[in-house]
């Protein structure tokens, strides 16, 4: 709790201004990366980043310290992406983005791109369902215990352990390479 005391004092210190500037150097990036897991896409990447800002403008005196700083970022992002991917306009723009996608033509960079295994990984990871891929993504690229996971999502660290045992079989099945074993 006194990692938690300790944040909250030194973001109530500086004036608005200050601790958003401080936020955006501090957690710009990694939030960043996080909201394209679940959008796919650099251009709402930023516009959905811009909107979580404002709301952590406008609340910024509502952090408590009751979780790390960290946490009460990510479930403002996490739960600003469920709400954008919920949307009539989100659904809008994949629709239309589906239609044309399906007119291209595959071109030799893109497939020489998608033989990477890196490159592989990474679009089967934004494939999965939402609830599977934000486990992973929390736990692996993000680095977090399963009970932060849990505080994070607001559900059972059993749910958590069984939604990352799944994804991590659908992984599997689908890359048969053994990425995830271990």
């Amino acid at each position: 709790m006194e990692q938690n005391e300790e944040s909250s004092t030194f973001i109530h210190e500086m004036n608005r201004d200050e601790a958003i500037s401080w936020l955006m150097d501090e957690y710009g990036e990694e939030l960043k990366r996080l909201i394209f897991t679940y959008v796919k896409n650099r251009a709402t990447t930023d516009d959905v980043f811009q909107e979580i800002m404002i709301i952590v403008y406008k609340k910024l005196d509502s952090f408590r310290g009751d979780s790390a700083f960290k946490t009460w970022l990510f479930r403002i992002t996490v739960n600003k992406c469920k709400d954008y991917l919920k949307s009539p306009a989100n659904r809008l723009i994949l629709w239309k983005n589906n239609w044309f996608d399906s007119k291209d033509e595959e071109t030799p960079e893109s497939r020489l791109l998608l033989e990477e295994k890196k490159e592989e990984l990474i679009e089967s990871i934004l494939s999965l369902p939402l609830k599977d891929r934000e486990v992973l993504v929390l736990q692996y690229y993000k680095e977090m215990k399963i009970e932060e996971i849990s505080d994070l999502l607001e559900m059972n660290a059993s749910t958590v352990r069984t939604r990352i045992s799944r994804a991590k079989a659908k992984l599997k099945n689908e890359l048969k390479e053994g990425y995830l074993d271990g």
